[in-house]
């Protein structure tokens, strides 16, 4: 069963008029269906003085400079 995300990898990829993108796509489509695909949150460098989100608790908190 493809989740929602899978299946915009998919139409993008079906979009897409490089091949490599396309095929970076499928791949990322492919990886969201077998659920090995994951993401981080990060904090854009135009946003300094916003406050990141807590994803778990306080203990584990890296800020990239």
């Amino acid at each position: 069963m493809s989740s929602a995300r899978a299946i915009r990898y998919r139409r993008l990829a079906l979009a897409e008029q490089d091949k490599a993108n396309a095929d970076l796509l499928l791949k990322l489509a492919d990886e969201c269906d077998r659920g090995i695909l994951c993401t981080a949150e990060w904090r854009s460098p135009s946003r300094k003085n916003e406050q990141p989100q807590k994803a778990g608790g306080d203990k584990l908190r890296f800020e990239w400079e």
